[in-house]
This record gives structure tokens, sequence and C-alpha cells, in this order.
């Protein structure tokens, strides 16, 4: 019989899983869980696409391909190997696009089909507060005009919440446009009730203008885990 806190966070974790899959539009497969699921085997073409990285790190990988591979099963596809690409983000196999995020303790991929999908971004994090530091370089002031009343509403903190929001929303965009993104490059507006974000980037001389429009995406938290997502519809 496993230990009742074992039990206990697979049944946090598979919650958080649940309402992520909650958050994506119908046709997006999620998949995810600890990273437990780790030490299974692993492709060897994957792991000589990382070079020499951190044991922690290369745990979180494995666990990422793994799930991603279920959630390729899920649309359909067959096992198939996501090595890491020229600019660190990963290789889908063709007609397919995805987004894959870590905690410490978790895990969870988002993929659909390029057909009906041309892009889907997926961020998930603690809830831990940001230091003034951090906050400076995530946040536009604009963002935070109503940090009080929003971080009062949600009960977590909101320079956090943008970390997340633009992260998901840098991993739905850079494979689109491949325009590397500071956070400041992007401003995020809340509908707090709807838990929904409208994400553009910011205009200016260093940006091309492709992908300056507004995209819509959506945020949430369970169990102290932030996440996000935003997907592009080819439709």
């Amino acid at each position: 019989m496993p230990s009742e806190p074992k039990v206990r966070s697979d049944r946090l974790t598979a919650d958080v899983v649940a309402a992520i899959r909650q958050l994506v539009s119908d046709g997006v497969v999620v998949e995810g869980g600890d990273l437990d699921i780790a030490d299974q085997d692993f492709l060897v073409a994957e792991e000589q696409s990382l070079g020499d990285i951190v044991p922690t790190r290369r745990r979180e990988f494995r666990a990422g391909r793994i799930y991603a591979r279920q959630a390729l099963q899920a649309l359909g596809i067959p096992a198939h190997s996501i090595p890491v690409g020229p600019d660190r983000v990963p290789v889908w196999p063709t007609g397919v696009v995805g987004s894959i995020s870590h905690t410490p303790s978790l895990c969870a991929v988002a993929v659909g089909l390029s057909a009906d999908w041309p892009g889907i971004g997926i961020d998930i994090e603690d809830d831990s507060p940001l230091s003034d530091e951090l906050t400076k370089l995530v946040s536009h002031a604009s963002e935070l005009e109503q940090r009080q009343a929003i971080e009062k509403q949600l009960g977590y903190d909101l320079p956090k919440l943008l970390f997340v929001i633009k992260e998901a929303f840098y991993k739905m965009h850079f494979p689109l446009h491949r325009q590397f993104l500071t956070f400041q490059d992007v401003c995020v507006g809340l509908d707090v009730n709807k838990r929904a974000a409208q994400a553009r980037t910011v205009p200016s001389g260093r940006l091309a203008l492709a992908g300056n429009g507004c995209f819509e995406g959506r945020f949430d938290s369970v169990h102290g885990t932030l996440f996000s997502c935003f997907e592009i519809a080819a439709h």
C-alpha cells in the first residue's frame, strides 16, 4: 500500500492536470503528472540532443517527453522522438504543435494537430511570489495598477501570474514567428472574473510587425500551482 502522503500527492497532481484540461479547447490534448515517470526508459536520440545538463533538468526533460508521447498517442500518432531543436524548443512530428512545461514536482504537455491549431502554448509554475527585482523585470507599471484588488480576489501574486501568462504566450508565439521576446515586449490585460487574459506585443523598432495582434488566453490556479494556456485556431 502506498503511503498516505504519496496518495495525496498523486491526487493533487491529477487535479492540476484535470484543471488544465478544462482550460484548453476541444481538440487540444493535455497529459501530465509527477516526475517519477522519468525513471522509465528514454530515447537515446532525445538524450543526445540535450548536451550536458544537470540531473534535475534531465529528469524534467525525460518526464516531459514521456507525457508528450502519451499525448501524441491520444491524437492517434505513434510514439515519436521529440528532440531539442537548435533554438532549444521541442521538435514535434510533422503536423503537430505542442508545448511542455515543468515545476520542480510536476509536468504538463499540450499538443494538437497543426491543421487545427497553428500555435499552442502552456506554462505551469508554483504560486510563490516574485521578488521586487523580478517583478520589475516581468511587469509593466500599467499591469500592476490594480494589483492589490486583483491579488485580493485571486489569492496569489499578480507578478507571478503575469510571468506564467507571458511564458505561455511566448511558447505559442515563438514557433510561429521566430521572434525572441522579453517580458517587457508583451503587455497583458486580465479579466479576473473569467480567468481570461489578453496578450499583445508592444510595438518597437526591434520587433517585426508579424504577430503584433492581440491574443486571447486563459489562466487558473489549483493547489498552489498557476497555469495558463494560449491557442491559435486555424479557423
